[in-house]
Parts: C-alpha cells; structure tokens; sequence
C-alpha cells in the first residue's frame, strides 16, 4: 500500500478581498487560470489531547502523525480514541482578469471561515483563502510577458497563451486567489 501524504498541521487562515459594492458593480471578471490539488491522510486515534489542542493518529501503514487542531474546530471533546479520522486538504488557486471600475485596485486580504457538517459525528471544512490584487503596468507581446504592480512589489510573469495579452491593457486588475481547505471527518468505531 503506498504511504500517505503528510499533513503536518492542522491550521487555518482564509484570506479573500472585498471591493466596494459600487465597484463590484462595475467590475467585469474574466477567470483565466486555475489550478487544484488535494490529498488525504487518514488513521485510528491514537491520543486526544484537548488541552494542547492535538490528536495522534495511526495510519494504515503503522506510522504515527500528530495533529494540531485549530480553535474552530469546536467539538474536538467528541473524538474519541479508537475513532477513524480522515482529513482532506485542497489547495487551489485561481487568477482572474478584472476590467472596468475598481479593476486597477492594488492589495491583499485575508479570511478564514469554517463550515460545520449538520448530523451527529464531528466533521466540516476550515477554509483560508489569501486574495492578491494588482495592475497591470505594461506588456511585451513579443516576449509573452506581462508586468504587474501588486502590493509589495512589480513583478514580471510570462503569459504562456500569447493570445491572452491580446484582451489585456495597461490598468486592468489581476487578482490571484489561493485557497486552501482543510475537511475532516469522523467515523465512530
């Protein structure tokens, strides 16, 4: 049986933007690149330590992986040893091309939310998402690249479909969203 991947902590940390009404309004969105990941690491409950906040599990193939549970998870009392326990995490990220009012917008958020299952076993999802936006300052199609003023710094990146710099221009907004979802559920034994 192959090994499972290794999720050290469990931790989270949403970040999203929120632009003004007014200019979400006036906003188009073009979505032009995205890209998902996920896996999973499940195990019998070992230890619950609910003053620490952590939970030991062992997996199918007898090694021993330590948990941090964030705050948001709230019935962390409701897990018991013997439990199966399988946790998911999803990285995904997506970029998107803004144009109209409110697109040359430079910044970055933050957000975390969490979802609680409805039913009886502890489970949910504890969801970061991290939004970056910038402007873009200039383009060279010659060269496939494009130029983006973000918070922190210009950055230069090459546009591997040259066909895309043909709807961009120089002010439009790009945002770039990474998210990250960590769901667990729990079975009795």
């Amino acid at each position: 049986m192959p090994s499972q991947p290794r999720i050290p902590t469990l931790t989270a940390g949403l970040l999203a933007m929120t632009l003004a009404s007014a200019a979400q309004a006036q906003t188009e969105t073009m979505p032009i690149a995205g890209a998902a990941a996920s896996m999973e690491l499940t195990g019998t409950v070992t230890i619950v330590n609910q003053e620490k906040r952590m939970l030991t599990i062992e997996t199918p193939d007898g090694r021993f992986e330590v948990l941090h549970v964030p705050k948001e998870v709230t019935r962390l009392s409701e897990i018991k040893i013997g439990n199966l326990l399988t946790i998911t995490e999803t990285q995904a990220l997506l970029v998107d091309l803004k144009k109209g009012d409110g697109a040359g917008t430079i910044g970055m958020s933050k957000r975390t939310t969490t979802e609680r299952d409805p039913g009886t076993k502890p489970s949910g999802a504890i969801v970061d998402t991290l939004t970056i936006s910038g402007r873009v300052e200039s383009m060279d199609k010659a060269a496939s690249t494009v130029s983006v003023r973000g918070p922190n710094r210009l950055v230069t990146l090459k546009v591997e479909d040259p066909a895309l710099l043909d709807s961009l221009a120089v002010g439009d907004g790009v945002e770039a969203s990474y998210m990250r979802i960590i769901s667990g559920d729990v079975k009795f034994q």
